[in-house]
């Protein structure tokens, strides 16, 4: 196993496995600026073999797991050589629709991953008449904010079901504008995280703090947010498909269902927790 130094050193690992690929697989989709922080934060890990790559990100207390195979043949051939994942507390997302999902599931639950959650992809459309904003003053979360925005996200959802941001994470989305919030006394009641590219937006997070949950904060968000998107055409989000209370209110927003699927495995090191 090698830390990687350069970005370039993982897409190169990348290009060089699909080169050889006769039916390429992966999990792997990786963002330059994104694997330029893990890089220079030591978090990425990696090994290249024979038609196959392996990375691994250090996330809190496990290391979320990927890979980019020229078949599943290969991947299962030198996956189940890997120490680390009888080691370490390991998560890996299997990305796709139902058919696509399924196939890869073979090779990794044949090393010891189970199925710890499973997310769905809901999608909206931009809408005519959008809903007007509420009376709650909202304002754009400030760097002092993050660490308390970190408690929130963290209490809110799980750390292997779901992709957790880092503080510098948070404090980035920050300095982007790209998180919304509801102040009392100074005191962040509520938030939105999402990340706008274009003319697609995804809410990345949305919570409330329980004690302020009747005041309708958590539809002030939103409503703020879908109005000042102006080049939005196209919102998306990720939930938990078990969680039957978001799945409602998300539809209550114009959400639906748009056939993606994020099958979370974990290793037997992580405990068997339930995601929010």
């Amino acid at each position: 196993m090698i830390r990687f130094r350069k970005v370039d050193e993982v897409f190169e690992a990348i290009q060089k496995t699909k080169a050889e690929a006769s039916d390429f697989r992966t999990n792997f989709f990786p963002v330059s600026a994104k694997l330029k922080n893990w890089i220079e934060r030591e978090e990425l890990l990696g090994e290249v073999r024979d038609g196959v790559a392996f990375c691994f990100r250090k996330d809190r207390d496990f290391f979320r797991f990927y890979f980019c195979a020229g078949s599943l043949e290969k991947l299962q051939a030198e996956i189940s050589t890997l120490p680390i994942l009888k080691a370490e507390r390991v998560a890996t997302d299997l990305i796709g629709n139902e058919t696509a999902v399924t196939e890869m599931l073979v090779p990794l639950e044949a090393v010891g991953f189970f199925r710890y959650a499973q997310l769905q992809r809901m999608a909206r459309p931009v809408q005519t008449g959008e809903p007007t904003d509420s009376n709650l003053s909202i304002v754009f979360a400030e760097k002092t904010d993050a660490s308390t925005i970190l408690e929130m996200i963290e209490n809110a959802f799980d750390r292997y079901g779901e992709q957790l941001p880092a503080l510098y994470e948070i404090e980035a989305a920050i300095e982007s504008w790209q998180i919304f919030a509801v102040k009392r006394d100074e005191k962040i009641t509520g938030l939105l995280f999402f990340e706008t590219h274009g003319f697609n937006s995804t809410v990345r997070f949305w919570a409330v703090a329980e004690k302020f949950r009747a005041l309708k904060i958590g539809s002030a968000l939103m409503q703020h947010y879908f109005k000042t998107q102006n080049s939005v055409r196209r919102f998306t989000l990720w939930v938990n498909a078990q969680n039957e209370n978001a799945i409602q209110k998300y539809q209550h927003y114009g959400y639906a269902p748009d056939g993606l699927i994020d099958c979370v495995l974990a290793n037997k090191m992580t405990p068997h927790e339930i995601s929010r």
